[in-house]
């Protein structure tokens, strides 16, 4: 499903009109479509007359389609009053046609418009937001942040036209005197902010309404959100006479004294990802820990230098005799960033084959950020999977910045490097170098939890391999496979109690469920 910008959705509208749909007819078909969606809501005709509707208009076009809906509504038998929050132009034709219809219609901007407000939400059964959509441009401030308060404190149940009031459009910022709706009914496409706001108690449950554009008309959109039917036509085919070698080898390198869990939890995932074979390369220490506790994978071991560290020549010679025999490399989980580890990573690097795909992960990303435009070096295919701290060093700007634009800067990131883009976290986002850009649904908290990444990077790896040139395909299966086992682990455990291992028992869930 696609997702669509505030300026994408306005060129849709105008390529509708091109095609022969006017924007009256998209407006008087949103409108219809949204008092049909309302009144299911309370069942049928015989329970949706009489009961009170306040309809709160905006200045534009969504106030325009509140009009339009409130009208509806109004015939059908409900009461309804329309509450001005901004003034409109005159003339306002379809004011005029909800108040023929028996719509009453009550100047909010008053000295008294709290107050009358307050009154009728006394009785209200609901509440339509038909106030900014997609047309926020500035702060919330008065009298529409009295008024949006008013209706706040009241309870009353929220249904948000487009988009909730204070909720941009394009980023996913809510502004604090906004709006949270119980359900969002969005028009024509789901808008880009509501996916990656992070934050599903801003929007309630999403449903996107038909209002008769034209089909083929978003080719321009390269944004989509992901969904079980889209995840699963990238699901690597299973053909009933393969063989291990059928299925790809991946290869995992990381782990170290400090962080020997990180590289178990990854190859769990690896080899429960379809891949054919999984080939651990870890420091000695680390080997004689966890060799042989996932017994499917096949462990080597890497030596050390007299002063404990990683020995960079001769650790870098095994890795890479074993990535020969790979068709996808994960590099990072639980690495550790010394001297030593920087320079076998930069000889790794260096001489592994330029067709093989990688997974940067972790350390590996944490290494490649000090120094000078490595990208430049790096020929080989790769996602990045970075969390938001880990990309800010990076791009070498703040945290901060990062969450307050994520989807510029996960593009940003993709052009400049020319890796898919992984930027993890509520709403992950996978971001392509020629534009394509896709948003996860999933949201939960229990993920955030050490562990949780180095999942993630095991069972790409493995997806990996088995699809080593469609990159942006499987990462965008890896985050999709990942939060399905997720949401599993949640229902089993809350999102207090899962960890990540819950996690990777469930990883097989996905294809089980839609192969």
């Amino acid at each position: 499903m696609k997702l669509v910008t505030a300026a994408q959705m306005s060129a849709i509208e105008l390529s509708s009109v091109d095609a022969g749909v006017s924007l009256d007819e998209l407006m008087e078909n949103a409108g219809l479509a949204v008092a049909e969606a309302v009144r299911s809501g309370f069942g049928d005709h015989s329970e949706l007359y009489g009961k009170r509707i306040l309809i709160l208009i905006g200045p534009g076009n969504n106030g325009a389609d509140g009009f339009v809906a409130g009208r509806h509504l109004a015939n059908w038998g409900a009461s309804v009053t329309a509450v001005l929050c901004a003034e409109r132009r005159s003339p306002d034709p379809k004011r005029h046609s909800a108040g023929t219809a028996g719509v009453t219609t009550i100047d909010g901007l008053l000295s008294e418009g709290v107050e009358l407000l307050e009154k009728l939400l006394e009785t209200a059964d609901l509440v339509v937001d038909a106030i900014l959509g997609t047309g926020r441009s500035r702060p919330i401030a008065d009298p529409l942040s009295s008024l949006l308060f008013t209706v706040l404190q009241a309870a009353v149940p929220v249904i948000a036209l487009d988009l909730p009031t204070g909720l941009n459009s394009d980023s996913g910022e809510f502004d604090l005197a906004g709006l949270p709706a119980d359900k969002t009914l969005s028009l024509g496409y789901p808008k880009l902010g509501s996916a990656i706001s992070g934050d599903p108690s801003l929007t309630g449950e999403i449903s996107v309404l038909d209002i008769g554009i034209p089909t083929g008309l978003d080719s321009q959109v390269t944004t989509e959100l992901l969904s079980h039917d889209l995840a699963a036509t990238f699901l690597p085919e299973r053909p009933t006479d393969g063989h291990k070698g059928t299925f790809g080898s991946v290869l995992l390198v990381g782990g170290s004294q400090d962080y020997v869990g990180a590289v178990a939890m990854a190859t769990d995932a690896a080899t429960r990802s379809g891949a054919g074979l999984t080939f651990v390369a870890i420091p000695e220490p680390v080997h004689r820990q966890i060799a042989g506790g996932i017994p499917e994978a096949m462990y080597r071991s890497l030596p050390l230098e007299s002063n404990c560290d990683i020995d960079p020549s001769r650790s870098a010679e095994i890795v890479l005799n074993l990535v020969e025999r790979s068709t996808a490399v994960v590099i990072g989980p639980g690495l550790g960033n010394s001297s030593s580890t920087t320079e076998f990573l930069s000889i790794v690097l260096a001489q592994t084959n330029s067709d093989i795909p990688l997974v940067l992960d972790a350390d590996a990303l944490n290494i490649l950020s000090g120094s000078h435009r490595w990208w430049d070096r790096l020929e080989n295919p790769g996602v990045l999977t970075p969390h938001p701290g880990e990309m800010s060093r990076l791009m070498r700007i703040s945290t901060g910045d990062v969450q307050a634009d994520r989807v510029s800067v996960a593009q940003e990131a993709a052009k400049r490097f020319g890796k898919v883009i992984v930027l993890k976290g509520a709403a992950t986002l996978i971001a392509s170098p020629d534009g394509r850009l896709a948003v996860s649904p999933w949201v939960n908290s229990g993920l955030a939890k050490g562990g949780s990444g180095d999942v993630l990077a095991g069972l790409l790896g493995g997806l990996l391999a088995q699809l080593p040139t469609e990159l942006f395909e499987m990462a965008a299966l890896a985050v999709f496979t990942h939060g399905y086992a997720a949401d599993i682990a949640r229902q089993e455990f809350g999102e207090t109690g899962m960890r990540a291992t819950d996690v990777t028992r469930q990883l097989g869930a996905f294809s089980r469920d839609f192969s």
